[in-house]
């Protein structure tokens, strides 16, 4: 079944295609040249770029940026993919994930900025080095990332305490003691394993068990699925076992079933913190984080999803030369990662958030928020593919729902998914 945007982006080929490289996205050098950027439909990201690029105007140090908020339409991707089509494209947009870099590419409507004047030395200014790994397209870097959201666990502390548990869960075992002890009360369970039925609601559950069983291995690259290993399958007897005994619900209300002590954890991103901070601000007292749970627990920090967005600069642009210069401007400045990581709260995507002391105040200040910092450098984005919805689907209708209703084995489930998901990307390929 195809996604929205890949029907908009089948109808739209062509016409992306056949864009010439002289056709007009800004203003002619022999006018007033200007760098377009749309940026995230966030508030706090808007009221970040807003501040940026004042400043950056009134220093004169290069062309001016007229900044725009991603059109409201179906979504972003969508406004962007009729921006192309339209040639109105601007010359940046923010507010990308791994899947539509891959479609963008794939239709050779973006710039390598691994080649552009200055890469190295901004991926070596901000620690990048790792990071930029996990953004590799072929051999190109189409990516740049502006934050990067670790997935770990919270649990509920006094619920712990209460139980006898001193260490925080780590390891499968550790989970099925905490939720057969804690089962024993009426209408309880230990963790909350599914955090939804919608396809992306796999990036919070199997792909983020799947990255720490895996030590980061990807489950998918260069058209094939991967799966079907001794990773997958762990995690799938982890997800069985739960559901057999009854230790976690086959669904859970609208409301945060740690607000009320429905379960000890489940996993969680940054952007709960200012969530609970709002709404759950006494429960969010009792929350301590721990990294997502494995087989057995390895040396150094387990492995997690980068839950992660980045810019791109558009092939198209007539100005890529400056608005490099202009993202290079920004992200090579410390001062500018400290307002970001104020305004948003999300993790910039860098790798010295432990070591630069100009994060040092607002890390020992906000706790929570450290122990994400921490997990950057370990956290992995989702695959790059065009059929990131497909994809997450299948694992959702083919394995991960026929192992919680016990109408499939870990392992019949993961061979049915990866069969079907071969089969999409075949078609991608």
């Amino acid at each position: 079944m195809k996604t929205i945007i890949s029907i908009f982006l089948a109808g739209s080929l062509l016409l992306l295609g056949s864009c010439s490289e002289s056709g007009p996205t800004t203003e002619d050098a022999t006018t007033n040249k200007v760098i377009k950027l749309w940026v995230a439909p966030d508030e706090s990201q808007e009221a970040f770029w807003k501040i940026v690029v004042e400043r950056w105007n009134k220093s004169g140090l290069g062309t001016p940026v007229e900044l725009k908020t991603i059109p409201a339409v179906e979504s972003s991707e969508k406004a962007i993919l009729t921006a192309l089509v339209a040639d109105n494209a601007p010359d940046i947009s923010t507010n990308i994930f791994s899947g539509f870099s891959t479609q963008l590419a794939s239709l050779g409507q973006l710039q390598d900025l691994s080649v552009m004047d200055g890469y190295q030395e901004l991926v070596s200014v901000r620690h990048m080095e790792t990071i930029m790994q996990g953004w590799d397209q072929d051999g190109k870097k189409y990516v740049f990332p502006l934050y990067s959201n670790p997935t770990l666990i919270w649990w509920r502390r006094d619920i712990l305490q209460r139980l006898g548990i001193i260490k925080i869960p780590e390891t499968y075992d550790d989970v099925y003691a905490l939720s057969e002890q804690y089962a024993a009360s009426d209408n309880k369970y230990g963790m909350q394993i599914m955090t939804g039925k919608i396809w992306y609601d796999r990036w919070f559950d199997f792909i983020s068990f799947y990255y720490a069983a895996s030590n980061g291995a990807p489950y998918v690259k260069d058209g094939k699925a991967l799966y079907k290993n001794e990773a997958g399958l762990a995690v799938l007897t982890f997800m069985e076992t739960i559901y057999k005994n009854g230790w976690t619900a086959l669904d859970f209300e609208s409301d945060d079933p740690l607000t009320t002590g429905l379960v000890v954890g489940g996993v969680r991103g940054p952007w709960s913190i200012s969530f609970f901070e709002r709404m759950y601000p006494d429960t969010l007292k009792k929350i301590i984080v721990g990294p997502m749970i494995t087989k057995h627990k390895g040396d150094g920090k387990t492995f997690t999803l980068a839950d992660s967005k980045g810019l791109v600069i558009f092939k198209n642009s007539k100005v890529k030369e400056e608005a490099f210069a202009f993202i290079s401007w920004v992200f090579s400045n410390d001062e500018i990662s400290l307002l970001w990581l104020e305004k948003t709260s999300l993790p910039p995507a860098r790798g010295d958030l432990m070591d630069n002391v100009i994060f040092k105040n607002f890390y020992n200040t906000h706790p929570i928020a450290r122990q994400y910092a921490s997990y950057v450098n370990v956290a992995v984005p989702s695959a790059f593919t065009e059929n990131t919805i497909d994809v997450q689907k299948t694992m959702g209708f083919e394995m991960v729902d026929p192992v919680k209703f016990g109408t499939k084995s870990p392992e019949a489930a993961l061979a049915d998914a990866v069969r079907r998901t071969d089969k999409i990307l075949r078609a991608e390929h």
